[in-house]
């Protein structure tokens, strides 16, 4: 079944979800008035099984219905941005599709229309057109008109028809995804695979009328630019975000986060390395309509030249260089500092970067228990000895596999400690770091000549009889070899998600996977209140609130709570985890001495089959509900010493 039929198809079943519950309720109430006139008592036992089905209905369809769209990013006006509404006003007129309630400026590589409906997408309540910032920094004026013709394109579709079963589509997925777990879910999720069967095809259609409309409005050259350009947009502005914006977050000071990306994107080196990556992965995409699909769709469409606008995107909004940082400051940077330039945020990243990994250094050497100098010079001279394994072991994760140890230690001693030599002419006054839009930070001494850290400590760490020679090098630098920072202070851990609940030694517990261990934090929900809170909004909320708030919490504070039982990564000897129709278990080997750092209960271990092993086991429940990746930090936490029972449970 193909066009607008199979859209009726499925307006007419999702009309028949309200229809039918409604139906049944009526049905009730009047078999109720009927068998009312012949029998009293069986007339008020019918009315009352009539209202307590509909009352039943009606929690689930409160909860059902209560999924809205939020407002993200800066909102827009016509007074602050008349240009930005003069477009997307002739874009519409061009497009013939409805005009978007508010224009918002958001931190996604996107340009997109999101829409807040009522029973579950019959009817709209306000649409957001929604343009990244990325997508402003890196576009030009008419790649970007394009990305905003296909996106109010879509509203008008082939058909009306598609166009309503579409967005019915958007909010019955969202709705299920937003729905935890208990009958409600459940029962839901049936009637979405349904729906999602028959309603499939109009996300197709959509895309094409979107696609066709970028190609009427911006011309075929421009449309396909556009389409292909977003790939490597979204591409960069994750390495954009992990290697520079981190930096910016770090010290606590505002960069130019637009003209940065702009500069990023436009490096020599960067762009035909992005340009290539997004070929990639075009070319193995996959789905029912991949990019390179619409690109050859869009080739075939006819349509006349138009006259291309090359000025950056960001012209389109009024008087950019006002506008733009107080775009930035709202969405992005809203918690930094004062802002500084992008050369001096890379300075002063990279030297505190430096000082936290001569920090690790020191902190390798007091704990590695072979009474090392923490200076440079302590450090070389136990390398000279040998001992440079044993020396950064306390700072390897201990769930490597045996047969990377080795090379891991090299890595990591190499980064500290050419970390701590840069340290060391930084706080000399002989160093410094230099932005570069191509790649990492660049090292440069004061007389103009660059330096790698790697390239020049390497080599003795890999074969200690070359130490004499670094030694010699170092002081021909100037480098002050008795440099060290005091030991860095214990990482505090970070949350990878949570299990709630599971259960241990026959208890319940909420489980916080860290990036450091495993944190059991005694669980007072019952498995009544969690079915209900599949069933009832408020409690549904309530639990997804308590959870958001535990995973706010420092995991220090929470280590302290009355019945926490804290499980240290670095005492886990084994673990395995095994799968059943009923759930999961998990079960650990722990080296339980007096040098152990996990703090357990001795109630909640068993003797393991090994002398000197205890054993501690958890297990699933039928209505544990999940918060951010729990098994993701588990599989990254447990690294090789983690052994899956087959079929095992997905951990990605």
């Amino acid at each position: 079944m193909r066009g607008p039929w199979r859209a009726a198809l499925a307006l007419a079943l999702h009309i028949g979800f309200f229809v039918v519950s409604l139906g049944l309720v009526a049905g009730l109430l009047m078999m109720a008035g009927m068998t009312f006139r012949r029998d009293t008592v069986g007339g008020l036992k019918v009315a009352f099984a009539a209202l307590v089905v509909g009352a039943t209905l009606l929690f689930c369809l409160r909860a059902v219905l209560r999924n809205k769209v939020r407002p993200r990013g800066v909102p827009l006006d016509r007074v602050n941005q008349p240009n930005l509404w003069r477009t997307i006003d002739q874009l519409v007129d061009a497009t013939d599709s409805p005009l978007p309630d508010e224009i918002r400026i958001t931190s996604e590589p996107s340009v997109t229309v999101r829409e807040d409906t009522a029973l579950l997408g019959l009817r709209t309540r306000t649409r957001y057109l929604e343009i990244g910032l990325p997508m402003l920094a890196a576009l030009t004026t008419s790649e970007l008109g394009a990305l905003l013709a296909h996106a109010v394109g879509r509203l008008t579709g082939r058909s009306r028809l598609a166009v309503t079963a579409h967005r019915v589509l958007a909010s019955v997925r969202r709705t299920r995804d937003g729905l935890t777990a208990g009958p409600v879910k459940w029962l839901f999720a049936g009637y979405a695979r349904v729906f999602t069967a028959i309603a499939v095809t109009t996300t197709k259609e959509l895309v094409l009328a979107g696609d066709a409309a970028a190609v009427r409005v911006a011309g075929k050259r421009t449309a396909v630019m556009a389409l292909r350009k977003s790939v490597a947009v979204e591409l960069g502005w994750q390495d954009y975000t992990d290697e520079y914006l981190s930096m910016a977050a770090t010290i606590g000071h505002a960069p130019d986060v637009l003209l940065g990306f702009r500069s990023f994107m436009d490096h020599p080196t960067r762009k035909p390395a992005l340009a290539e990556r997004a070929k990639v992965a075009i070319a193995e995409e996959t789905g029912e309509l991949p990019v390179r699909t619409r690109v050859e769709m869009m080739k075939r469409l006819k349509s006349a030249d138009k006259e291309v606008d090359e000025r950056p995107a960001f012209a389109i909004l009024r008087k950019p260089r006002n506008a733009v940082p107080e775009l930035e400051d709202h969405l992005l940077v809203d918690s930094l500092g004062p802002r500084m330039p992008w050369p001096d945020v890379v300075r002063k990243a990279g030297a505190a970067q430096s000082a936290e990994k001569a920090a690790q250094l020191s902190a390798a050497a007091h704990q590695c228990g072979l009474g090392v100098d923490p200076t440079i010079q302590g450090v070389l001279v136990a390398i000279h000895r040998g001992h440079g394994r044993d020396l950064v072991n306390p700072v390897l994760n201990p769930g490597l596999h045996p047969s990377t140890i080795d090379q891991a230690a090299e890595d990591t001693l190499t980064d500290l400690l050419g970390c701590t030599v840069v340290d060391a002419l930084v706080c000399a006054g002989r160093a410094h770091h230099e932005l570069d839009w191509g790649g990492p930070p660049g090292i440069r001494l004061a007389n103009g000549r660059p330096i790698d850290p790697d390239r020049l400590v390497r080599p003795a760490v890999a074969d200690p009889r070359l130490i004499p020679g670094l030694h010699r090098v170092l002081v021909d630098l100037g480098v002050p070899l008795r440099h060290t920072r005091e030991p860095a202070e214990e990482p505090e851990p970070v949350l990878s998600g949570i299990v709630s609940p599971v259960l241990c030694s026959g208890e319940s517990y909420d489980l916080l996977v860290t990036d450091r261990g495993l944190l059991l934090l005694p669980s007072d929900a019952s498995a009544a209140k969690r079915l209900l809170a599949g069933t009832l909004a408020m409690l549904r909320e309530a639990e997804e609130e308590q959870l958001s708030e535990l995973a706010s919490r420092p995991i220090a504070e929470l280590r302290e709570r009355s019945g926490a039982q804290w499980v240290d990564s670095r005492d886990v000897a084994s673990a395995r985890l095994d799968q059943d129709k009923t759930g999961w278990s998990l079960e650990l080997d722990l080296y339980l001495d007096e040098y152990a750092m996990s703090a357990l209960d001795d109630v909640r271990v068993v003797p393991g089959r090994d002398e000197g092993v205890s054993v501690l086991t958890l297990r699933s429940t039928a209505d544990g509900v999940e918060h951010g990746e729990p098994y993701h930090g588990l599989s990254e936490l447990m690294g090789a010493r983690m052994e899956l029972d087959e079929p095992a449970l997905s951990l990605d």
